[in-house]
């Protein structure tokens, strides 16, 4: 997992891809160097054959095997050096001079099949000889062939391109540790700016990056990024309250109004007396739906007074089961309550009742067919999670993340009565308390999770 990430950090990448190159580079190198080291060693043996050559032409000529066999024999060319090899053969191919051990018979097939040719350097491989050397044809038919053993030379230059091609190795090393502090602590602060981003999406809109101010690119972002979530924070903080404004000041003649319809509906015949009750009706549900934007408005920027309180868990699921059980009794629903007498969490009490209370309304109005709706709560790593969960059609996945946007609504308003606000008001409370709300379909069913931190505590 974490070379995964590590790979996912452009800087490492980049640094990777240089270090790749570098290996490149030294296997490259390394071919080249050897290839000139090899043309270069081999160049000088030929250097040292023609000049051992010139020394051989000088005292005995190059012409009779037998003669030059007997010069050699009392000379002993080849003794000064270990490396140094001559071998001289007759016209049949039969060794004259030299160590018949450093020379095979496929060897000399080679050499009796090139001795018509005009002197040349030939290179004979064996497993503990290379020689390199020049073979001169004799007047006479016999071959001389004066050589080195070159195998020592290449293994000793054979160091200095490894040697180069360990040095470019270490320098890749070097490179990729060197890089590695450098990619981590960019992609912390990449990391970081994500879950700054995502916990703003969930609806803490007081997050900001932090950054130390070195100017340097994430910095410049970091500084970017809060500018725009301070922005936005300030106009949906504004829109809130517009709302918040425009309810508030609406409310107060969609009484006035209400009243006066009422007065009026007691002077009026049956038939007026209808539509004047349809229009009663009509200002009262525009009422519920301001008191509705008035809550949101005061939880969303946290002016509602709130303060947490130790809470029994059993005793508030009990409220809620004796607020709303004459509704579930009209539809045939058995509300079913799992809480521990003993359990405690720290909330606020009149906010988490309304919570729990709006959940519970949902699952009433939007799932009638469920036989039953049970309400629990209980605790898990460090949590307290408080579940409703019915027996209906569910909300399909794809719609999950809308349901809590504002005045959203799956289903029209004439089969059920809303305004779209309930989830987003119990969203609203939740992030007031630093938890979680969560929907997952339970075939058949919709299982919704209030997720509060043990602490419980506010922002």
């Amino acid at each position: 997992m974490f070379i995964k990430l590590l790979f996912h950090s452009s800087s490492f990448r980049q640094a990777a891809t240089v270090a790749f190159i570098c290996l490149l580079i030294s296997a490259t190198s390394i071919v080249v160097c050897n290839y000139i080291l090899d043309s270069i060693m081999k160049s000088h043996v030929r250097g040292m054959i023609l000049e051992n050559l010139n020394m051989q032409s000088l005292n005995t000529p190059l012409t009779n095997s037998r003669v030059l066999a007997q010069t050699l024999n009392c000379e002993g060319v080849s003794g000064n050096r270990k490396d140094h090899f001559t071998f001289l053969f007759d016209t049949s191919g039969n060794l004259l001079y030299g160590d018949k051990l450093n020379i095979t018979d496929e060897q000399v097939d080679i050499l009796k099949a090139k001795k018509d040719n005009p002197s040349s350097i030939i290179s004979l491989k064996s497993d503990h000889l290379e020689l390199l050397g020049l073979l001169v044809p004799l007047a006479d038919g016999g071959m001389y062939f004066n050589a080195y053993n070159v195998l020592p030379m290449i293994q000793q230059t054979r160091i200095i391109p490894l040697m180069t091609g360990a040095g470019l190795f270490a320098i890749q090393l070097i490179i990729l540790l060197l890089s590695l502090p450098f990619s981590l602590h960019n992609r912390n602060r990449v990391n970081h700016i994500i879950e700054t981003l995502e916990q703003y999406a969930k609806g803490k809109h007081d997050v900001r990056v932090n950054y130390k101010n070195d100017g340097d690119e994430f910095d410049q972002l970091s500084q970017e990024i809060n500018l725009v979530l301070g922005r936005t924070q300030k106009l949906m903080g504004e829109v809130r309250s517009i709302t918040s404004h425009v309810a508030h000041e609406l409310r107060t003649p969609l009484t006035r109004l209400q009243h006066k319809l009422i007065d009026i509906s007691e002077r009026v015949d049956d038939k007026e007396f209808s539509d004047l009750e349809q229009a009663i009706n009509e200002t009262e549900q525009i009422q519920i739906l301001f008191r509705s934007i008035m809550r949101l408005s005061e939880v969303e920027t946290g002016q509602v007074s709130h303060q947490k309180d130790k809470i029994n868990a059993y005793e508030i699921l009990h409220e809620v089961y004796e607020y709303y059980h004459p509704l579930a009794e009209n539809h045939n629903i058995e509300l079913q309550l799992h809480a521990s007498k003993r359990h405690v969490f720290i909330a606020d009490r009149i906010l988490i009742f309304q919570a729990i209370a709006n959940l519970l309304d949902n699952a009433i109005k939007y799932a009638p067919e469920s036989k039953t709706i049970s309400l629990s709560i209980d605790t898990t790593l460090g949590e307290t999670v408080i579940k409703v969960a019915d027996q209906g059609k569910g909300i399909p996945e794809e719609s999950q993340q809308f349901v809590t946007q504002r005045f959203k609504r799956l289903s029209p308003k004439k089969d059920v009565f809303g305004h779209g606000l309930g989830l987003t008001l119990v969203n609203a409370i939740i992030s007031l308390h630093n938890g979680e709300l969560t929907l997952s379909n339970a075939y058949p069913g919709l299982i919704v999770c209030i997720k509060l931190k043990a602490t419980g505590t506010f922002h």
